[in-house]
């Protein structure tokens, strides 16, 4: 079976655009660390956050035997 050419340059159009979406967003990151001169893949370790837990009893008055 043999594509017409209408057809075949739609489907190079649309992959081609698929492509470029795929694409950008890992673009304008690798962008934006270059401009900024960030590197998060350089950190050691993380700052971590104290955070306070607060711990509830909780009781089950009913059994559902």
């Amino acid at each position: 079976m043999k594509l017409e050419q209408s057809t075949k340059i739609q489907i190079i159009k649309n992959a081609s655009l698929s492509l470029l979406l795929y694409i950008l967003p890992i673009a304008l990151m690798f962008a934006t660390f270059a401009i900024t001169g960030e590197r998060p893949w350089e950190k050691k370790q993380h700052q971590q956050k104290q955070q306070t837990t607060v711990k509830t009893k909780t009781s089950n008055t009913q059994d559902n035997d």
